[in-house]
């Protein structure tokens, strides 16, 4: 019989026509995780690019770290989308080839993640109870699903290639946690009434194409799309609900505490701190710089006050949580300038009172 006039299973015997029918199904989905692997950067770049128009305009500093490791998810989704086209156009030699580079770039990937988490709780020196820590809490978590399921991957790349794909593409959706988390702040998706469970649930529906591509070309569901999907969904209902977690935020608090830059507060006389104190408007609304009992406060469109302390005559910064304000006085000693500063964002503040 020729090679080609029939499809052969173990034992040489024929195919039959429903695998015959899975094999021209898999051949015409072929491109399926290519067409995906396009669609991961434009999540990044809708999500990310607001960031980067800060920064051409002045009001968002990035730190170097956070540049390299920006530069790393880019490559690892470039090469994501390499490593799919190779696969899909048969060139499994040169896939193979590259499979040492993506595993040590999904390494670094893994170390930047935990570096740039720990980098902006350190410089930042919050107290304990700062969303920083929620915030680190959640990169944990994302570094916990990213090294699972890529390492998971890289283990099964001999032995199980559906296996392999899937997990891979599982690893790389979880790199687009942030980007999604961007774009639900900046409205740009509904928030669904959901809270912090919509970033998740936009993460978990780039699963949906995957289980519709196992039904055209297996007839069902992949298992390690399932077990995968389980798992991914495990760890994001444990890091939503772990976040707040006072104890979680005790021992942040603690392991970066020896770490941090340690603040000095000074005490500001009436007469240092008369300057400061009006009405501001800025981009976050009406902020009130107000001093009572020899106690500085500030407040956000009329609502609680949060107690300020000072670092030097024109720094303050809020007790408990990490937003500071500076400001510049003229030649008579009254305020000409001010703005907020929030992990790197700077909102300008027009004193108006």
């Amino acid at each position: 019989m020729n090679k080609n006039s029939d499809v052969f299973v173990a034992g040489g015997l024929p195919a039959t026509d429903e695998l015959k029918t899975s094999t021209t199904r898999k051949r015409r989905a072929r491109y399926f995780f290519v067409a995906m692997a396009i669609i991961f950067p434009v999540i990044v770049f809708i999500g990310f690019y607001p960031s980067y128009r800060d920064m051409e305009g002045g009001t968002l500093k990035i730190h170097w770290l956070t540049h390299i490791h920006g530069a790393l998810m880019t490559s690892w989704l470039l090469l994501f989308l390499t490593q799919t086209v190779l696969a899909a156009t048969g060139n499994i030699k040169i896939h193979r080839r590259l499979g040492l580079l993506a595993f040590v770039l999904g390494v670094l990937v893994f170390i930047f993640m935990g570096v740039v988490g720990l980098h902006i709780v350190i410089v930042n020196h919050p107290p304990e109870g700062s969303f920083l820590f929620s915030l680190l809490t959640a990169v944990f978590f994302e570094m916990l699903s990213f090294g699972l399921f890529f390492t998971w991957g890289i283990s099964l790349r001999k032995k199980n290639s559906g296996a392999h794909k899937r997990l891979l593409y599982i690893a790389t959706i979880t790199l687009l946690t942030a980007a999604i988390d961007r774009m639900r702040l900046r409205d740009i998706l509904p928030t669904l009434g959901i809270g912090d469970y919509a970033t998740s649930l936009y993460v978990d529906i780039l699963l949906i194409p995957v289980f519709l591509y196992d039904l055209f070309t297996l007839s069902r569901i992949h298992k390690f799309t399932l077990i995968g999907t389980a798992i991914l969904i495990f760890l994001q209902v444990a890091s939503i609900n772990l976040a707040d977690s006072p104890s979680l935020h005790k021992f942040w608090f603690e392991a970066t505490a020896p770490l941090m830059e340690k603040v000095v507060e000074i005490k500001l006389t009436d007469a240092q701190s008369a300057p400061l104190l009006g009405d501001y408007e800025s981009t976050f609304g009406k902020i009130t710089i107000s001093r009572s009992n020899d106690t500085l406060y500030v407040q956000f469109d009329g609502g609680e006050k949060a107690e300020l302390g000072a670092t030097s005559e024109t720094e303050l910064f809020m007790k408990d949580e990490v937003f500071t304000f500076s400001f510049t006085k003229g030649p008579d000693g009254k305020v000409v300038s001010a703005e907020s500063k929030l992990i790197g964002r700077i909102n300008k503040m027009t004193k108006v009172k």
